[in-house]
């Protein structure tokens, strides 16, 4: 069977794809720093995203999720910091950890009663 090729991911594509649901969980905290476009956001603004919506699921005892989102962060924060060789392989890993971002955030909206649509 051929493997598929996809692509590595960058900041800007992960952003993309989980930073409305990030964003989601992070508003939750009341927090002012949620990008009102989180699908253009920076390396740094994708970090601290990331941690925010882990200390509000960390608050909201949803300790699995706030650690996986911890890992996240980490990882991106290595990411940003790392050589073009080291940084692929470090986004990968973060990517893994993101996948279930809107999972947490839907799970999130169905506790609040919240009607959003992701």
């Amino acid at each position: 069977m051929p493997k598929t090729a996809t692509a590595t991911p960058t900041f800007a594509s992960l952003a993309q794809r989980h930073g409305r649901h990030l964003a989601y969980i992070a508003r939750q905290d009341s927090n002012p720093t949620v990008p009102a476009g989180p699908t253009g956001i920076d390396a740094t603004t994708l970090i601290e995203l990331v941690n925010d919506a882990a200390s509000f699921l960390d608050r909201a005892r949803h300790d699995q999720d706030a650690e996986t989102l911890e890992s996240a962060a980490r990882l991106l924060t290595e990411a940003h910091h790392a050589n073009d060789v080291d940084q692929p392989a470090l986004l990968r890993r973060a990517a893994r950890h993101l996948r279930d971002s809107y999972d947490m955030a839907c799970e999130l909206a169905d506790e609040l009663g919240d009607d959003h649509d992701f």
